[in-house]
């Protein structure tokens, strides 16, 4: 069996004909928005959190006749019931669609959705164990601009601040916008402990996407009377916290334990992060009947 299904506007298909047309938009200009869920069993974890992240960036973007959010979890539990794997990443990717070309969007219409569903094998334990490590991106995100805080399909900035983690042999990038203040890393959010409060960057402040995993993490920490706080942190933050970990809907929660040549903590994961994960795999296992974690 194929270790991805595919899906076009709601209709599975065969890898041949999983195909965008070349005047497509997200093709031509990535004007688009995606989300990435992670598939228990046939359980999408938190999806109406993803799909309403989605639909708030159809509202920003002008796109017209979007699918609803109905309708797109109609079609993903189909993928996702049809392809029955024990654990998925699940890529949903709506495009604005084909017309004009030029930045001008009249005359497309018509958007395109495409949904890959892949069977996931989980992160290496070494990774909850004993951590993750990061640099600091070289380059500066702009937090005023207006896709700053959506999901597009417009990755450049990602893709090159994994990149240079990836040189340096890092597991991820954290990006700080023009500020100079702490945003997010290429493809997770950060999230520092600090004298038992958790500390998370404010979105709307330097920003970051509001991530799904860190929204679940932070209202986890406050049932646990854990105080919690949005705001802006600066590179001196990173150095000064007790522990740190990173968030997303695949990675879950990771420790971070290095930044640079900057060691957290005592380097290993902390008691806090590690107390926050197992709240986040109960109520993955509450939320996802029938799926236990070993």
């Amino acid at each position: 069996m194929s270790k991805t299904l595919f899906s076009i506007n709601g209709k599975i298909v065969p890898e041949a004909e999983a195909v965008v047309p070349v005047t497509d938009r997200g093709f031509l200009y990535g004007d688009g928005l995606f989300e990435t869920l992670h598939a228990y069993g046939r359980h999408l974890f938190r999806v109406h959190a993803h799909l309403q992240r989605m639909k708030r960036g159809f509202g920003t973007l002008a796109f017209e006749h979007a699918p609803t959010p109905a309708t797109l979890l109609r079609w993903l539990q189909a993928a996702v019931n049809r392809a029955d794997f024990p654990e998925a990443n699940v890529r949903l990717t709506v495009t604005r669609g084909s017309g004009a070309r030029g930045p001008s969007i009249r005359g497309a219409a018509r958007p395109f959705a495409a949904i890959t569903v892949t069977k996931y094998l989980r992160r290496p334990k070494r990774d909850y164990t004993q951590g993750v490590t990061a640099i600091l991106a070289s380059f500066r995100r702009q937090e005023s601009s207006v896709i700053a805080t959506l999901k597009t399909t417009a990755y450049i900035e990602q893709i090159f601040a994994r990149r240079e983690a990836d040189v340096a042999g890092a597991d991820e990038a954290i990006l700080l916008n023009n500020s100079g203040l702490v945003c997010e890393g290429s493809s997770s959010n950060i999230t520092l402990v600090k004298d038992g409060r958790i500390v998370a960057p404010d979105p709307k402040l330097v920003g970051a996407l509001p991530g799904t995993a860190q929204i679940l993490a932070l209202e986890l920490a406050e049932k646990l009377g854990l105080e919690v706080c949005r705001a802006g942190l600066g590179p001196w933050d990173l150095k000064e916290c007790d522990e740190a970990f990173l968030s997303g809907s695949m990675r879950e929660l990771t420790p971070l334990v290095k930044i640079g040549d900057t060691v957290i903590g005592n380097g290993k994961p902390g008691p806090i992060t590690k107390k926050l994960l197992a709240a986040y795999r109960k109520q993955v296992e509450i939320e996802c009947p029938g799926f236990r974690f070993d």
